[in-house]
């Protein structure tokens, strides 16, 4: 697993960082791609949990837990599979 860190200006739209994943990890058109957000769901103590990343909505909702928690990072995991034919 390589841990990539990559810094935005503003917050991108779900297609950025689809983008960025594919080209930053070379997939292909028809690989396979799955963005996972990690939310802290913890109340005292830190307790993580990932969400499925699959939409815009699902996105924006990310985006809203993430600034409501007490360290605002947005932290999405990203895994690829190539398709080959």
């Amino acid at each position: 697993m390589k841990d990539v860190t990559r810094m935005f200006e503003v917050a991108p739209c779900l297609h950025e960082i689809v983008e960025c994943a594919r080209s930053r990890f070379c997939c292909g058109v028809d690989d396979e791609i799955s963005l996972k957000g990690r939310v802290d769901c913890g109340r005292g103590r830190a307790a993580y949990a990932l969400v499925d990343l699959k939409t815009d909505v699902e996105w924006d909702q990310f985006k809203r837990l993430v600034e409501q928690a007490r360290v605002p990072y947005l932290d999405v995991l990203v895994t690829s599979q190539k398709n080959f034919r």
